[in-house]
């Protein structure tokens, strides 16, 4: 008897909730609406969800590489015979270099130096104490 009982109760229950939701839809028909949307594209993006998933296939084993014949490494750019990519530098210049590369700033070269790196520094800090 006690499953006969719970039967009742249950359907009792049902028909509650069923009266329930009907007196909400009359009532509030464009939030019962929207509901509704909201719960159909749900239950389409589930199923979706579902398909695409269900549709994974297994990887493919991959066959190793197995080499018949040694690497061949590509041949470089061809250089001319007296070209050096790259030479030996002395730590110093000579007086012959000095004279041809180097240039004494002079005083108002070096003030200007000193204004611009001022000025870089003190944007660079701006308003800080």
């Amino acid at each position: 008897m006690k499953l006969k009982e719970f039967f009742d109760n249950l359907k009792e229950r049902i028909i509650s909730l069923y009266e329930r939701v009907k007196t909400f839809y009359v009532e509030n028909k464009t939030i019962s609406i929207v509901i509704g949307s909201l719960t159909f594209v749900i239950i389409i993006c589930i199923i979706l969800l579902t398909c695409s998933v269900g549709q994974k296939k297994e990887p493919e084993e991959i066959e190793p590489v197995v080499l018949t014949q040694p690497l061949v490494t590509p041949e470089g750019p061809v250089l001319p015979k007296d070209y050096n990519i790259t030479r030996k530098t002395d730590k110093n210049w000579n007086e012959k270099e000095i004279s041809e590369w180097f240039t004494v700033p002079s005083e108002k070269e070096v003030e200007a130096l000193s204004k611009s790196n001022d000025n870089m520094v003190n944007e660079i800090i701006g308003a800080a104490p």
